[in-house]
Protein backbone atom coordinates (compact mmCIF):
# COMPACT_ATOMS: atom_id res chain seq x y z
CA UNK A 1 0.00 0.00 0.00
CA UNK A 2 1.29 3.52 -0.76
CA UNK A 3 1.96 5.73 2.17
CA UNK A 4 2.53 9.50 2.75
CA UNK A 5 5.78 10.50 1.20
CA UNK A 6 8.21 12.80 3.17
CA UNK A 7 7.06 16.65 2.69
CA UNK A 8 10.41 17.42 1.02
CA UNK A 9 9.48 15.02 -1.51
CA UNK A 10 5.48 16.21 -2.38
CA UNK A 11 7.51 19.79 -2.57
CA UNK A 12 9.62 19.05 -4.86
CA UNK A 13 6.79 17.53 -6.91
CA UNK A 14 4.96 20.79 -6.71
CA UNK A 15 7.83 22.43 -8.11
CA UNK A 16 8.32 20.39 -11.09
CA UNK A 17 4.50 20.96 -11.75
CA UNK A 18 5.08 24.57 -11.83
CA UNK A 19 7.53 24.22 -14.15
CA UNK A 20 6.61 22.52 -16.41
CA UNK A 21 2.97 24.72 -16.78
CA UNK A 22 5.48 27.66 -16.75
CA UNK A 23 7.12 26.18 -20.27
CA UNK A 24 3.33 25.66 -21.41
CA UNK A 25 2.06 28.11 -23.84
CA UNK A 26 -0.49 30.24 -22.08
CA UNK A 27 -3.27 29.43 -24.61
CA UNK A 28 -3.01 25.83 -23.50
CA UNK A 29 -6.27 26.05 -22.03
CA UNK A 30 -8.09 27.58 -25.18
CA UNK A 31 -6.60 24.95 -27.49
CA UNK A 32 -7.51 22.06 -25.36
CA UNK A 33 -11.24 23.25 -24.43
CA UNK A 34 -13.25 20.50 -26.46
CA UNK A 35 -11.10 17.87 -24.55
CA UNK A 36 -12.34 19.35 -21.08
CA UNK A 37 -16.13 20.15 -22.68
CA UNK A 38 -16.38 16.21 -23.75
CA UNK A 39 -14.88 15.50 -20.48
CA UNK A 40 -17.76 17.39 -18.52
CA UNK A 41 -20.41 15.73 -20.66
CA UNK A 42 -18.73 12.35 -19.69
CA UNK A 43 -19.28 12.86 -16.41
CA UNK A 44 -22.48 14.31 -16.48
CA UNK A 45 -23.76 11.32 -18.48
CA UNK A 46 -22.10 8.88 -15.56
CA UNK A 47 -23.81 10.89 -12.97
CA UNK A 48 -27.35 11.20 -14.10
CA UNK A 49 -27.84 7.30 -13.65
CA UNK A 50 -27.23 7.59 -9.87
CA UNK A 51 -28.33 11.02 -8.94
CA UNK A 52 -29.96 13.98 -9.71
CA UNK A 53 -28.22 17.10 -10.81
CA UNK A 54 -29.58 20.31 -11.23
CA UNK A 55 -28.35 24.11 -10.92
CA UNK A 56 -28.43 22.89 -6.77
CA UNK A 57 -26.09 20.51 -7.01
CA UNK A 58 -22.41 21.31 -5.18
CA UNK A 59 -19.85 20.18 -7.00
CA UNK A 60 -16.11 20.01 -5.82
CA UNK A 61 -12.73 19.37 -7.72
CA UNK A 62 -9.92 18.65 -6.05
CA UNK A 63 -6.37 18.99 -8.01
CA UNK A 64 -7.67 20.82 -11.25
CA UNK A 65 -4.98 22.49 -11.92
CA UNK A 66 -5.33 25.25 -14.49
CA UNK A 67 -8.28 23.59 -15.88
CA UNK A 68 -10.33 20.66 -16.08
CA UNK A 69 -13.71 19.19 -15.69
CA UNK A 70 -14.95 22.10 -13.26
CA UNK A 71 -14.36 24.61 -15.39
CA UNK A 72 -16.19 23.04 -18.23
CA UNK A 73 -19.44 22.05 -16.33
CA UNK A 74 -22.44 23.98 -17.31
CA UNK A 75 -24.82 23.05 -14.51
CA UNK A 76 -24.64 23.02 -10.72
CA UNK A 77 -22.63 25.09 -7.93
CA UNK A 78 -18.93 24.55 -8.37
CA UNK A 79 -15.88 24.94 -6.14
CA UNK A 80 -11.90 23.97 -6.74
CA UNK A 81 -8.75 23.42 -5.33
CA UNK A 82 -4.85 23.01 -5.83
CA UNK A 83 -2.29 23.71 -4.00
CA UNK A 84 -0.90 26.10 -6.98
CA UNK A 85 -4.25 27.85 -7.29
CA UNK A 86 -2.12 31.49 -7.19
CA UNK A 87 -0.30 30.38 -9.58
CA UNK A 88 -2.70 29.15 -12.13
CA UNK A 89 -4.57 32.58 -11.33
CA UNK A 90 -1.92 34.38 -12.72
CA UNK A 91 -0.71 32.84 -15.50
CA UNK A 92 -3.70 31.53 -17.32
CA UNK A 93 -6.33 33.30 -19.11
CA UNK A 94 -9.66 31.62 -17.63
CA UNK A 95 -12.49 33.01 -14.99
CA UNK A 96 -11.98 31.55 -11.85
CA UNK A 97 -14.27 32.89 -10.41
CA UNK A 98 -17.08 30.83 -11.83
CA UNK A 99 -14.84 27.51 -10.01
CA UNK A 100 -14.74 29.42 -7.19
CA UNK A 101 -10.52 28.32 -7.01
CA UNK A 102 -8.61 28.56 -3.98
CA UNK A 103 -5.59 27.48 -2.80
CA UNK A 104 -5.40 24.51 -0.61
CA UNK A 105 -4.28 20.83 -0.42
CA UNK A 106 -6.46 17.91 -0.51
CA UNK A 107 -4.97 16.51 3.14
CA UNK A 108 -7.09 19.30 4.38
CA UNK A 109 -10.19 20.78 3.12
CA UNK A 110 -11.15 24.34 3.89
CA UNK A 111 -14.82 23.30 3.79
CA UNK A 112 -17.89 21.89 6.00
CA UNK A 113 -18.42 17.96 6.58
CA UNK A 114 -21.55 16.70 4.24
CA UNK A 115 -20.96 19.78 2.28
CA UNK A 116 -20.62 18.29 -1.56
CA UNK A 117 -22.98 16.90 -3.81
CA UNK A 118 -20.57 15.96 -6.50
CA UNK A 119 -16.57 15.40 -5.66
CA UNK A 120 -13.95 15.07 -8.62
CA UNK A 121 -10.46 13.27 -8.20
CA UNK A 122 -9.12 13.14 -11.81
CA UNK A 123 -6.19 11.84 -11.77
CA UNK A 124 -4.76 14.07 -8.69
CA UNK A 125 -3.85 10.83 -6.01
CA UNK A 126 -0.43 10.36 -7.22
CA UNK A 127 0.10 14.25 -6.89
CA UNK A 128 -0.80 13.73 -3.24
CA UNK A 129 1.61 13.86 -0.13
CA UNK A 130 -0.56 11.22 1.79
CA UNK A 131 -3.68 9.52 -0.49
CA UNK A 132 -5.00 7.82 2.37
CA UNK A 133 -5.78 11.08 4.43
CA UNK A 134 -7.27 12.48 0.81
CA UNK A 135 -9.84 10.47 0.57
CA UNK A 136 -10.62 10.56 4.29
CA UNK A 137 -10.82 14.36 3.54
CA UNK A 138 -13.07 13.29 0.17
CA UNK A 139 -15.42 11.20 2.70
CA UNK A 140 -15.94 13.62 5.45
CA UNK A 141 -17.02 16.54 2.91
CA UNK A 142 -19.14 14.44 0.65
CA UNK A 143 -22.86 14.42 1.90
CA UNK A 144 -24.32 10.95 2.73
CA UNK A 145 -25.96 10.45 -0.60
CA UNK A 146 -22.96 12.12 -2.62
CA UNK A 147 -21.22 10.59 -5.35
CA UNK A 148 -17.18 10.92 -5.72
CA UNK A 149 -15.85 10.86 -9.45
CA UNK A 150 -12.39 8.89 -9.47
CA UNK A 151 -9.84 8.76 -11.93
CA UNK A 152 -6.15 7.48 -11.62
CA UNK A 153 -3.27 6.47 -13.40
CA UNK A 154 -1.68 2.93 -12.46
CA UNK A 155 0.87 0.81 -13.68
CA UNK A 156 1.86 -2.98 -14.19
CA UNK A 157 3.91 -4.51 -11.88
CA UNK A 158 6.44 -4.93 -14.73
CA UNK A 159 6.77 -1.72 -15.53
CA UNK A 160 7.12 -0.13 -11.99
CA UNK A 161 9.94 -2.88 -12.12
CA UNK A 162 11.43 -1.45 -15.00
CA UNK A 163 11.18 1.97 -13.23
CA UNK A 164 12.97 1.36 -10.33
CA UNK A 165 16.02 0.68 -11.88
CA UNK A 166 15.79 3.26 -14.32
CA UNK A 167 15.25 5.79 -11.49
CA UNK A 168 18.36 4.48 -9.93
CA UNK A 169 20.43 5.31 -13.45
CA UNK A 170 18.93 8.76 -13.83
CA UNK A 171 19.50 9.48 -10.01
CA UNK A 172 22.82 8.09 -10.23
CA UNK A 173 24.20 9.71 -13.79
CA UNK A 174 22.46 12.33 -14.19
CA UNK A 175 21.44 13.41 -10.53
CA UNK A 176 17.68 13.87 -11.61
CA UNK A 177 14.47 12.75 -10.20
CA UNK A 178 12.38 9.93 -12.34
CA UNK A 179 9.33 10.97 -12.67
CA UNK A 180 9.24 14.38 -10.91
CA UNK A 181 5.65 15.38 -10.23
CA UNK A 182 4.01 12.37 -9.06
CA UNK A 183 5.17 11.38 -5.62
CA UNK A 184 3.26 7.92 -6.11
CA UNK A 185 3.02 4.92 -8.63
CA UNK A 186 0.15 2.93 -8.11
CA UNK A 187 -0.66 -1.01 -9.08
CA UNK A 188 -4.39 -1.14 -9.53
CA UNK A 189 -4.68 -3.63 -6.58
CA UNK A 190 -3.87 -0.74 -4.73
CA UNK A 191 -6.07 1.78 -5.96
CA UNK A 192 -8.42 -0.29 -5.59
CA UNK A 193 -7.73 -0.84 -1.62
CA UNK A 194 -7.50 2.56 -0.86
CA UNK A 195 -10.60 3.48 -2.56
CA UNK A 196 -12.41 0.58 -0.19
CA UNK A 197 -11.19 2.75 2.61
CA UNK A 198 -13.94 5.00 2.33
CA UNK A 199 -15.99 4.09 -0.81
CA UNK A 200 -18.46 1.52 -2.13
CA UNK A 201 -16.76 1.34 -6.03
CA UNK A 202 -21.26 1.69 -7.98
CA UNK A 203 -19.43 1.68 -11.45
CA UNK A 204 -16.27 0.94 -13.13
CA UNK A 205 -15.18 2.04 -16.94
CA UNK A 206 -13.20 -0.52 -18.29
CA UNK A 207 -9.54 -0.76 -17.80
CA UNK A 208 -8.10 2.20 -20.02
CA UNK A 209 -10.87 4.21 -21.37
CA UNK A 210 -8.78 7.44 -21.86
CA UNK A 211 -11.14 10.52 -23.42
CA UNK A 212 -8.03 12.38 -23.84
CA UNK A 213 -6.30 10.15 -26.27
CA UNK A 214 -9.58 8.48 -27.32
CA UNK A 215 -9.09 5.08 -26.34
CA UNK A 216 -11.45 2.81 -24.92
CA UNK A 217 -9.04 -0.45 -23.64
CA UNK A 218 -5.99 -1.66 -23.30
CA UNK A 219 -6.13 -2.67 -26.53
CA UNK A 220 -6.16 0.24 -28.59
CA UNK A 221 -4.10 1.53 -25.64
CA UNK A 222 -1.21 -0.92 -27.08
CA UNK A 223 -1.97 0.68 -30.94
CA UNK A 224 -1.71 3.84 -29.90
CA UNK A 225 1.48 3.56 -27.81
CA UNK A 226 3.39 1.56 -30.53
CA UNK A 227 3.00 4.38 -32.72
CA UNK A 228 4.86 6.58 -30.65
CA UNK A 229 8.50 6.95 -29.67
CA UNK A 230 11.09 3.65 -29.51
CA UNK A 231 11.27 4.54 -25.55
CA UNK A 232 7.14 3.94 -25.60
CA UNK A 233 7.31 1.14 -28.40
CA UNK A 234 9.62 -1.39 -27.17
CA UNK A 235 7.53 -1.63 -23.34
CA UNK A 236 4.29 -1.74 -25.14
CA UNK A 237 5.29 -4.63 -27.70
CA UNK A 238 5.93 -6.82 -24.23
CA UNK A 239 2.72 -5.73 -22.82
CA UNK A 240 3.85 -2.96 -20.69
CA UNK A 241 1.96 0.15 -21.10
CA UNK A 242 3.15 2.83 -18.09
CA UNK A 243 0.24 4.79 -16.91
CA UNK A 244 -3.43 3.24 -17.70
CA UNK A 245 -6.46 4.88 -16.84
CA UNK A 246 -8.74 3.99 -14.32
CA UNK A 247 -12.09 5.45 -13.82
CA UNK A 248 -14.92 4.77 -11.47
CA UNK A 249 -17.37 6.21 -9.73
CA UNK A 250 -18.01 5.98 -5.69
CA UNK A 251 -20.29 6.37 -3.29
CA UNK A 252 -19.59 7.13 0.25
CA UNK A 253 -19.08 4.93 3.22
CA UNK A 254 -20.85 6.09 6.16
CA UNK A 255 -18.41 6.34 9.28
CA UNK A 256 -20.26 6.46 13.19
CA UNK A 257 -23.43 7.32 11.47
CA UNK A 258 -22.33 10.92 10.23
Amino acid sequence: MQKEVPEKRWELAQKAEKSLWESIPKNFIEEHSKYYIKKAEYLKNILIKYKKIDSRTKFLQIGCACADIINYLDIGEKYSIDPLADFYKSHFKLDYKKSRLISGMGEKLPYADNNFDVIILANVLDHTQNPKKVLSEVNRVLKRDGLLYFENHFYQKGFLILSKFYSQVKRLFFGQLFNPCHPHMFLLKELREIISGDFEMIFEEEIGKDIENEVNNTEELKKLLMKEKLSRKIPAFFGLFGTINFTCLCSKKVKNGV
